[in-house]
């Protein structure tokens, strides 16, 4: 009878060790799982095209902290989305972004006004997420389609949001 109790015990112990490393091991593989985004996933306002209204319209796609926010990341961001526009961080002053457009010849002579249009208010809205940012000054050689400048969400009231 002994020895059926040592038996029972030691059954018991080893399939208690068991399951807690099975318990930690789906643990540690749930931990590691990294959701990846696509650029314009990872934007926090993106423009889209309203079909009934035929215009773009911006829309939020996530709530961030603004805490966490820095202007690098965004701009990084906004970057991958239009590989053919490239901003560049200057500082931020007060209430301002400055940023430049090195190679401004696509945004000002290829997108169009439209995608001029949709590039510029894309970018000042996820700039103006940035803690105490209200205006985006924007340094570049301007063309047909875009002037630079310093602009506000306000300025772009035809993207109504969504």
């Amino acid at each position: 009878m002994r020895k059926i109790a040592v038996f029972l015990v030691l059954l018991c112990l080893i399939t208690a060790c068991n399951n807690e490393a099975v318990q930690e091991d789906t643990t540690d593989t749930l931990a590691t799982e990294e959701v990846i985004l696509s650029p314009e996933e990872r934007l926090i306002w993106n423009t889209v095209y309203d079909s009934l209204g035929g215009n773009y319209v911006l829309k939020q796609q996530r709530q961030v902290n603004t805490d966490s926010l820095t202007a690098t990341e965004l701009i990084t961001d906004i970057n991958a989305v239009w590989e053919n526009v490239q901003l560049e961080f200057i500082k931020v002053s007060n209430d301002t972004i400055y940023t430049a457009i090195p190679n401004s010849e696509f945004l000002t002579q290829r997108m169009g006004s439209a995608g001029a249009a949709e590039y510029m208010a894309t970018s000042t809205y996820n700039l103006t997420e940035l803690k105490n940012i209200r205006f985006v000054n924007y340094s570049f050689k301007g063309g047909d389609h875009a002037a630079p400048g310093t602009f506000r969400r306000e300025d772009f009231r035809n993207f109504q949001q969504q």
